[in-house]
């Protein structure tokens, strides 16, 4: 508990430190940007961190951690000691402070308390997160090592695994517990930072009733957002109960659910098991039942955040949301602003560019696939603000001299990074495929749509026909641009008519609804935009979103699922970046629900659909939550490691022997291992010590798919199996220093894998170090290196 207490004082600390910097950046916010100091002081300290790492300021540890949470509040002073209004900003703003502060804590106590029941850390890509979190704690050098590759640089986009070692060390806590606590800092950063933008955008909207509407809005997104899930709920606990309709099932595409026909084959996707294995309570107690959530349309990825939260990998779509959150913060508070952005802002305001360009900038380090879609949301900001006070030319190149800098800024202030950053994707394909079944859509993200749709009801209530026609046929070209640049592009690969005609009816009319409701959404946007109407930022996200999954029906970024599923990784990163932009909409779109004004009862009739929909979104937490925790029974640990210590003790006594006796900069040997191994890679995961090679599948989804990349990571495996296939002490002693290892394990998977290893071998060449059950740790004796060398 001291530890989960230290984690969220940690957090709290850094967020307050960087309150002055969120007045000067979002100062047009009602709470100042509050709600938001939990991702901003954690990004702007991280960054620090990273930076004076990389310049060999700083050394790994604790100290350096604090030292750059200490530099973050010293420039909070001095940006507080320079800004005249920051007294009378925070008096302003103090109770709002205070009350996201509080909805930070609530959140992280409850997600902290939530994976207390499922804390181990296995299974899925988790290993991999944790090998991560290893790096950004142990690396004696920066840029990190990556402990699966001895002797690389980590190449991903490690950030978000950077600031939850940022937390780790500041609480003082092991890896193992700050995974998970890192996980609750996450989810409560979130639900501060969407309850801080939907409150900012209704109370610009709902100016005569935002003391009611404006909780609602802010409550509304943090559910949408953190909870509301997909409609597949119901379907689960029907079958689970055995209540079900077959052509219901097949209607929205997840027949898979139901039990096998008599006569399916072995490749029939469907439910083997017995009606006794899938409940014996009022929700199903099928071993993972809600993992079928996330794979709702088929060949793709359908998470969502509660998804993710749900299972609990640290990866950097989860851990991007509050930064996401930011970034659209940022869009919208210069959307608000009242003078127009130029060069000659950046020179009024360097310390703001400079920030907002690390911000901007961080969106790549943390997620790549974030940075082209929320940095173009702030330059189309920039220049909607321009756009109010000059013709298109003079708006355009203002825009270009403010946000080309800043973008500059932020590739400049990254480089680190970049210069060592490999990636499989091979460029922007057609995508060809029968597209999704509306319904199949409609059960992903049903309730996000549907509640930003109330938001558009609202608007065209309250503007003139005629302003919508003036704007709908320039925003029109929106949806179909996309479309003409997909007939070429699939011609250019010679995918033309397949693609045409392998599109069925209903990938058609998905492609059509999306393109429709992008259209509306962005030509109420435009028209309200030119007005300076707050409520274009709520409906430009909605645009945004759809148009992001309308793209997804017609292009995909080839990477290397592209022989088996196409398009898997483009839907759910897109998809999910969408839920979050549709949070946002849909929390002010309920609120609009309740607006007083001529049309009240129009509002009241939308509003007994809506909470439908809402409901149904919400019975698949309600269900998920006690399946995944066994109904918060057994016992509780926030250490991912806890599990280990119980039922492999001599693992558990290896990683904890590793970490104190070990150092950094060791290369220790163990087996290779399958992807998506728990097992698999234990060394570099728990310990973040370097191994010559962990998950060989996902070292090529880093690097790419080259045959220079498989020949050399082939290569480093047969060394690795000469370690282990030696016969003889000198065999044994060339395998060892041909990998430059100071160290080999031998257990468990070391054993299945090499069965013939020879201990007599191991035991004559090597020195014996460690000994625990049947873990056995050696040592390269450096006589033995030097006569090798």
């Amino acid at each position: 508990m001291i530890g989960v207490l230290a984690f969220w004082i940690g957090a709290l600390v850094i967020a307050a430190a960087a309150l002055p910097i969120a007045f000067v950046l979002l100062r047009r916010f009602p709470d100042a940007g509050a709600g938001l100091t939990p991702v901003l002081g954690l990004v702007l300290s991280s960054y620090t961190y990273f930076i004076l790492r990389t310049l060999h300021v700083l050394e790994s540890g604790r100290g350096g951690s604090l030292l750059a949470v200490s530099l973050l509040a010293l420039v909070g002073v001095v940006v507080a000691r320079a800004d005249r209004r920051f007294t009378a900003t925070l008096q302003r703003i103090g109770p709002q402070a205070v009350l996201y502060a509080g909805i930070f804590t609530i959140a992280f106590f409850s997600y902290a308390a939530f994976r207390s029941y499922q804390s181990s850390i296995g299974g899925t890509e988790q290993p991999m997160d944790l090998m991560y979190l290893n790096a950004m704690l142990v690396s004696p050098e920066y840029p990190p090592h990556d402990p699966w590759l001895a002797g690389e640089p980590a190449s991903y986009y490690y950030f978000g695994y950077l600031q939850a070692a940022m937390l780790t060390n500041v609480a003082g806590v092991p890896a193992s517990v700050g995974y998970n606590l890192g996980l609750a800092a996450v989810f409560a950063s979130s639900a501060a930072a969407v309850a801080s933008v939907a409150a900012a955008v209704a109370r610009w909207i709902f100016r005569t009733d935002r003391r009611r509407l404006v909780p609602v809005a802010a409550s509304a997104a943090i559910v949408l957002l953190l909870f509301a899930s997909s409609l597949i709920g119901i379907f689960e606990w029907s079958a689970a109960h055995e209540t079900t309709s077959r052509p219901l099932y097949e209607a929205f595409g997840v027949e898979n659910i139901l039990p096998c026909e008599p006569d399916a084959g072995s490749e029939a996707d469907c439910y083997r098991g017995g009606a006794v294995n899938r409940t014996n309570s009022w929700y199903p107690t099928e071993f993972w039942f809600w993992w079928r959530g996330s794979r709702v349309i088929d060949g793709t990825i359908t998470e969502f955040p509660f998804f993710s939260f749900l299972l609990g990998d640290l990866h950097p779509h989860l851990t991007s949301i509050p930064l996401v959150l930011l970034a659209l913060a940022l869009a919208a508070s210069t959307f608000r602003s009242r003078k127009p952005r130029s060069f000659a802002t950046i020179r009024g305001q360097p310390f703001s560019c400079l920030a907002i360009a690390i911000v901007l900038g961080a969106l790549a380090f943390q997620n790549a696939w974030d940075v082209i879609t929320f940095a173009g949301l702030f330059v189309v900001a920039v220049m909607a603000v321009n756009l109010r006070r000059a013709p298109v030319t003079k708006a355009a190149v203002s825009t270009i001299g403010y946000t080309g800098p800043i973008l500059l800024t932020a590739i400049v202030a990254y480089l680190p990074w970049l210069l060592d950053f490999h990636t499989a994707a091979g460029g922007l394909y057609p995508y060809v495929g029968t597209g999704t079944p509306p319904l199949e859509g409609f059960l992903q993200f049903g309730a996000p749509i549907t509640a930003s749709l109330a938001l558009l009801a609202w608007v065209a209530r309250r503007v003139p026909p005629g302003d919508w026609l003036r704007v709908a046929p320039f925003a029109l070209w929106v949806p179909v641009l996309p479309l003409l640049l997909w007939a070429p592009l699939a011609a250019y690969h010679g995918e033309l008519g397949n693609g045409l005609g392998a599109r069925g009816a209903g990938g058609w009319i998905t492609l059509a609804l999306l393109g429709a409701i992008t259209w509306a959404n962005l030509t109420a946007a435009a028209t309200l935009a030119a007005r300076g109407r707050a409520a274009a930022i709520a409906l430009a996200f909605a645009g945004l979103a759809t148009l992001l999954l309308y793209g997804a029906e017609l292009f995909l970024v080839r990477d290397v699922f592209y022989g088996s599923v196409p398009r898997l990784n483009t839907v759910f990163k897109l998809g999910y970046q969408a839920w979050i932009l549709l949070a946002i909409a849909g929390g002010v779109g309920l609120a609009s629900l309740l607006a007083r004004g001529p049309s009240r009862m129009v509002g009241r009739l939308l509003a007994v659909p809506m909470a439908a929909i809402l409901f149904l979104a919400l019975i698949y937490p309600l269900l998920a939550v006690p399946n995944r925790t066994g109904a918060f029974s057994g016992e509780s640990s926030t250490d991912g490691f806890a599990a280990l210590a119980r039922n492999n003790p001599a693992e558990y006594a290896l990683v904890l022997w590793l970490d104190r006796e070990v150092p950094a900069s060791a290369i220790v040997v163990e087996a290779p291992s399958d992807s998506y191994s728990s097992n698999g890679g234990r060394v570099g995961s728990r310990t973040g010590r370097q191994t010559p090679i962990g998950w060989y599948f996902h070292e090529i989804q880093w690097r790419g798919s080259t045959d220079a990349n498989h020949a050399r990571l082939r290569a480093i495996q047969e060394k690795v199996d000469r370690v282990y296939n030696a016969t003889t002490p000198d065999d044994l002693l060339a395998a060892v220093n041909d990998l430059d290892a100071s160290y080999v394990v031998v257990g468990s998977p070391e054993r299945s894998r090499y069965p013939s290893t020879s201990m007599t071998t191991m035991d004559q060449a090597l020195d014996l170090v460690f000994e625990v059950g049947d873990v056995r740790v050696y040592a390269v004796p450096v006589r033995a290196v030097m006569s090798t060398s």
